[in-house]
């Protein structure tokens, strides 16, 4: 769910003044342009700290909210089958192993942000969680909110699966996702929740892929 900077991308309109022809009969001067406005004041970095604080709370209660209505399924497939599934399915998705451990079901694998989301993918996620993330940071920096800017290249996107058997032979299949800083940044909270909407579409890419591996019966990429 990706690093993987997390985004507002909130860019300052110009103003584009036209020229009056001075050749034309009577012209006078052209207006002069309005003058440039004045750089928003930076707030304190006790102010940044705890905006940041504030919104990797939000952000908290919706990912656990969210993984409780999406981050675990169960399949009537052996853990065995279910395992060699998800890992191909999180390998197909351009994720990188970081572990693996079949015996005991675990798995954890990485990779630059916004993966497993596209670039368009991670358009729709800024556009969908922008406003949110403006209307908790705005109220303590102000104006200077809308100059910030997280590129996902600043994170990378971790993902921890587990695949466990049921009573029935079946297996039950658990994703949690987190956000690695690359460079930490001084006096700014460290943000380890991505954006709500990018949870939800990483979740349900990540199954729709597992589902597929399934269905195929293809053996994992790097397993043939």
């Amino acid at each position: 769910m990706r690093g993987l900077r997390f985004t507002l991308l909130c860019a300052a309109l110009g103003l584009v003044a036209g020229c009056e022809d001075m050749r034309r009969s009577g012209g006078g001067p052209s207006p002069s342009a309005p003058p440039a406005a004045a750089p928003a004041p930076r707030p304190t970095p006790e102010a940044v700290a705890e905006a940041f604080a504030q919104l990797n709370s939000a952000f908290e209660k919706e990912y656990e909210r969210i993984l409780a209505e999406r981050g675990t399924r169960s399949f009537r497939v052996r853990p065995a089958v279910a395992y060699d599934a998800l890992l191909g399915a999180l390998t197909r998705l351009r994720m990188i192993i970081e572990s693996r451990d079949a015996l005991t079901g675990t798995l954890t694998v990485a990779a630059p942000a916004p993966r497993p989301l596209s670039a368009q993918e991670w358009r729709q996620v800024v556009q969908t969680d922008g406003p949110m993330m403006l209307s908790i940071l705005c109220p303590r920096l102000g104006p200077y909110c809308k100059t910030l800017s997280f590129e996902p290249e600043d994170y990378v996107i971790v993902i921890n699966a587990t695949v466990l058997p049921t009573r029935n032979g079946g297996s039950e299949v658990s994703l949690t996702t987190r956000m690695r800083e690359v460079v930490p940044r001084p006096s700014v909270p460290r943000r380890d929740y991505p954006p709500p909407t990018g949870v939800r579409m990483a979740l349900d890419k990540i199954w729709a892929g597992f589902e597929r591996e399934l269905a195929t019966g293809r053996p994992p990429a790097g397993r043939r």
